[in-house]
């Protein structure tokens, strides 16, 4: 066989195997795979969706989407996956083997029919849930409530009830925590689908397992802003294993229970008192300058040691340049002398003069300095001559201003020469007055001396280094400066200032704090930082004082464990806990004592309606506060009168004292509107004034 037929054998053999391989693929039958499908399922808004039931159609296992909006399933290559919840209409897609599919759920057209519950049934076989109140205790809003399943839920069911709390002002829903109930079949059903695990559950810490009885439900929301508009809403459905019976929300609360809105209290900021926590005098090294003059005699050059001023005046000198030079805070740095003359007689005689007492008085005050001082100072000598127009200067100081313009004059005549200048005053009358009085004032020698030295500023000094930059000051400087300000907003700044350069300035942020206190401005960001178990007693109090201002009275709560229980601190102790709604006979007594408004309001908050309503007759202003909060009384008790009469009265009276409050003061009707106190009340009022306008527009 040659090499062309083997090559041809070899094609032929390779063409047919092929051929084999292929039919073999055709002919077997595939079997799916069984895969992980992952995905998140979202809404329009691109928001995850929570509980989203994800079914494999074929085995009918579902899963549940998590707080993600995440889901993983198990289902053929070839399967399909169907998405339902009880708000978004269902959707099914086909998996042709995709590892990751993601679904944007759309709402329902009708998605939730809002009913607000009003104790009867909406239909017979619906489950029904009670009407409720949103109750304010300190920041935390307190909800309960019951859910019954009625006649629709059975055995295979799944009761589900979401309720979350509105914030209508600003539109934001807050969750509260779900109630699944689950029937017995629907129950054993679903821990059989999580392999005996029903922890994998998403509801599983909200599953109960009751059925056909009323289930007490009970939550809690803190919120920081209770003067908005608030309700309380449920989304309820009742589900089998592949779809959704049923669903609905009902408003079952609206507006807020908060009689302690009206609570009234003040508290004065204080001024840190210990003097120990002031900040110390930090000695600052300081440029300073000192000056001085010291006469010599008629045409010597030696000092005039038979005038006792400057005898005095060199001793001074000489005291100070001797304390610097021992003081370890304080350095020499330079030292500047002038030598003067005085005009009369020959000029140059003079200026030479001028100098030899510049040297005699160096060496005379230098002499008290050691060498190794000397050294170290920078000196600066000068002389000159006194001229003729410090002689008329001086004695236009002293009203001789005929005298002083003939000097003047001869000066200007020849200015030029101060030789001739000198002959020509030398024959004037008063000459001797010149020379007796004024020419002896001009014979001197000044000195200036600088030296560097550690010590504190005086207040003007201070005042004026604020001035040029804040930020050079001390703690020391800047609560000296703020504490002497008389302008209690000019202190506030500066204290600012002192904070903005020390952070941890304890005494400048606990006087700030009291500052604003006393103007109603109170900040708690200011003590934030500082106040604590650790922290001075005023620290807490001021911090204490603003928070209940600001209505943050958990964080108030928190605090006042580290503030004593004294005389003093009592009555804001007693503030603190009621506002946290912790009441008991002293905490009334001390409330009580504060006004008559404040003890009903309090018997309000404490649910003693009937005493709240006697002693409101005491509330005899007629203020829009006062008739605002009668009127709550009076609805309470007129719902607690089991005569019909009575009750129709009561809430006759109620109406009118709300319409009377309005009338004083129109902002009450948009408090009335988040109060469920008074809510229904202010329906019946503006419906009341609807009918009033429509007969007098009718009458017209």
């Amino acid at each position: 066989m040659d090499q062309c037929d083997l090559e041809n054998q070899v094609k032929e053999y390779q063409i047919k195997n092929l051929i084999f391989l292929f039919l073999l693929l055709i002919l077997t039958p595939v079997n799916a795979q069984i895969i992980n499908v992952r995905g998140t399922v979202l809404n329009e808004a691109g928001e995850p969706v929570v509980r989203v039931n994800v079914t494999n159609v074929k085995d009918n296992l579902s899963v549940s989407t998590n707080e993600d909006g995440q889901y993983t399933i198990k289902v053929k290559n070839n399967g399909q996956l169907k998405f339902t919840h009880m708000n978004y209409g269902t959707e099914i897609v086909n998996v042709k083997g995709q590892l990751k599919i993601n679904v944007v759920m759309k709402k329902k057209a009708q998605m939730i029919q809002e009913i607000v519950v009003s104790g009867k049934l909406k239909k017979k076989k619906d489950p029904v849930i009670e009407p409720t109140n949103i109750e304010i205790h300190g920041n935390w809003a307190i909800i309960r409530t019951s859910i019954s399943p009625n006649v629709r839920f059975a055995s295979d069911n799944r009761l589900v009830m979401q309720p979350y709390v509105f914030n209508e002002t600003k539109n934001r829903k807050y969750f509260l925590k779900p109630i699944s109930l689950d029937g017995r079949e629907y129950n054993i059903t679903q821990t059989r689908m999580y392999d005996f695990d029903i922890k994998h559950d998403p509801l599983a810490d909200y599953i109960v397992k009751k059925e056909g009885e009323r289930i007490p439900y009970v939550d809690s929301l803190y919120m920081d802003n209770s003067n908005d508009s608030w309700r309380c809403d449920a989304v309820q459905s009742v589900e089998d294993y592949n779809r959704i019976l049923y669903s609905d929300t009902a408003i079952i609360a609206k507006g807020l229970v908060n009689p302690l809105k009206f609570l009234k209290f003040k508290f004065g900021g204080e001024l840190l008192s210990d003097s120990t926590l002031f900040p110390l005098d930090e000695p600052q090294l300081r440029d300073d300058r000192d000056e001085m003059r010291l006469k010599f005699p008629l045409g010597k050059s030696n000092l005039d040691l038979q005038d006792s001023a400057t005898v005095t005046d060199l001793n001074l000198l000489k005291a100070k340049l001797k304390e610097l030079e021992s003081n370890p805070d304080a350095q020499l740095t330079s030292f500047e002398i002038n030598g003067y003359a005085s005009p009369e007689g020959n000029y140059e005689r003079n200026k030479k003069l001028a100098s030899e007492r510049m040297s005699v008085a160096m060496k005379e005050i230098l002499s008290v300095l050691s060498e190794g001082t000397r050294s170290n100072i920078t000196l600066k000598k000068t002389s000159d001559v006194d001229d003729w127009n410090s002689v008329a200067d001086l004695m236009y100081k002293d009203s001789l201003t005929a005298q002083a313009n003939e000097i003047k004059d001869i000066i200007q005549k020849y200015p030029k020469s101060i030789d001739t200048q000198g002959r020509k005053i030398f024959k004037l009358s008063y000459f001797k007055t010149i020379a007796d009085k004024y020419l002896p004032k001009l014979r001197k020698v000044e000195y200036y001396f600088s030296f560097k030295v550690y010590r504190s500023l005086t207040a003007q000094e201070i005042r004026e280094l604020y001035e040029k930059n804040y930020k050079d000051l001390t703690k020391f400087e800047f609560f000296k400066l703020y504490r002497s300000e008389k302008d209690s907003l000019k202190s506030e700044m500066i204290i600012r200032r002192a904070l903005e350069v020390y952070p941890k300035f304890t005494a400048a942020a606990c006087d700030l704090s009291a500052l604003c206190l006393r103007r109603g401005a109170g900040d708690s960001k200011i003590l934030e930082h500082f106040a604590g178990e650790k922290a001075p007693e005023q620290v807490n109090l001021n911090q204490l004082a603003t928070l209940l201002y600001e209505r943050q009275f958990s964080k108030a709560d928190s605090l006042v464990d580290f503030i004593a229980d004294n005389e003093k601190t009592r009555q804001i102790r007693a503030y603190t806990d009621v506002l946290n709604h912790r009441f008991n006979d002293e905490n009334f007594e001390i409330v009580k004592s504060s006004g008559k408004l404040n003890e009903v309001v309090m018997l309000l908050a404490m649910k003693r309606n009937n005493t709240a309503y006697k002693e409101s007759k005491a509330l005899t202003d007629d203020t829009a506060e006062n008739l605002y909060i009668k009127a709550i009384c009076a609805n309470r008790v007129s719902k607690e009168a089991t005569d019909i009469n009575s009750n129709a009265m009561l809430y006759m009276e109620a109406m009118d004292l709300l319409k009377a409050a309005i009338e004083k003061d129109p902002s009450y009707n948009r408090i009335a509107e988040n109060d469920a106190d008074i809510i229904d009340l202010l329906k019946d009022v503006i419906s009341q004034n609807n009918k009033k306008n429509t007969s007098m527009k009718d009458g017209e």
